[in-house]
């Protein structure tokens, strides 16, 4: 059985992408940082890893940018998982019983109109989502709640007061990647997407990223992101990370990157694999 780090407690929304990315038939390892995932995946306590790379509410997940460059693991997939908020609370509490409840700050601001209905009702900062659920449990506090999964809410056998507690319902995704030690073995070209990471050779001169960007748009490669990072060891030098749609193997990527040797002084495949599709929480 494989094991999959992820960062976060038992019932995390990375916990529930891990089955997405990996399958079923797995064992979840939660971490306390993202760097720790790529440390268990790098000495082999973890034979893969699911990291939150972008959500469509709070922008990129920055610190994911900074470790894939640090340590280089590849990606063998994506998915984008529908983030619902629910309002957890030990088994038969009311709304009108609660006097605090716990989440991760940005889960909060998410449901902000929820605590603008019932001031009587104080939010407070926590950890992370799926920990606020296990420490809820842990105290049986019955005036406090906690805003998680509904998945956290199963694992730690609490009621679901409301589900759909975020203000703007449908919007909220995250992109996650599945991580591992080597690339994916992955063929074929329809639906195929590959990112890597780049370095400009010539990044004070005009148009050193326009050329770069024109060795995929002459040749019809839609790119689907463009994230520039510090470079670590230089500063005002930055890391840039691209994703195309198209397996590398494809004779228009092999020409564009074979192009773009001359526009750069280090390129890194971190990994071709299939386009993730849109899936709605489940565990």
């Amino acid at each position: 059985m494989k094991k999959i780090a992820f960062q976060g407690r038992k019932g995390a929304y990375s916990d529930c992408a891990a089955h997405y990315l990996f399958g079923e038939d797995i064992e979840t390892l939660p971490m306390d940082t993202f760097e720790e995932i790529y440390q268990a995946i790098e000495n082999g306590e973890a034979d893969g890893g699911a990291i939150p790379i972008e959500n469509s509410t709070a922008g990129s997940i920055e610190a994911n940018y900074d470790l894939l460059y640090k340590w280089r693991h590849r990606i063998v997939g994506e998915v984008m998982l529908r983030i619902e908020h629910t309002l957890c609370v030990m088994p038969g509490v009311k709304v009108e019983d609660l006097k605090r409840v716990y989440s991760h700050p940005q889960a909060l601001a998410q449901c902000s109109k929820f605590f603008a209905e019932n001031p009587q009702i104080k939010a407070v900062p926590a950890f992370d989502t799926a920990g606020s659920a296990e420490e809820l449990a842990a105290r049986g506090n019955r005036d406090e709640g906690a805003i998680a999964s509904a998945y956290a809410a199963k694992i730690y056998n609490l009621d679901i007061l409301k589900a759909g507690l975020e203000n703007l319902r449908g919007t909220n995704f995250t992109r996650f990647y599945a991580i591992q030690k080597t690339p994916a073995d992955f063929a074929e070209t329809e639906g195929a997407k590959t990112t890597l990471l780049l370095e400009l050779a010539h990044s004070d001169s005009v148009g050193a990223l326009y050329n770069v960007l024109g060795c995929f748009a002459k040749r019809g490669i839609n790119l689907t992101r463009c994230e520039s990072r510090p470079h670590p060891d230089k500063p005002w030098e930055y890391i840039f990370h691209i994703s195309f749609e198209a397996n590398v193997s494809d004779p228009r990527a092999k020409e564009a990157l074979a192009e773009l040797k001359n526009y750069t002084s280090f390129v890194y495949i971190l990994g071709t694999f299939k386009k993730g599709v849109v899936e709605t929480l489940k565990y």
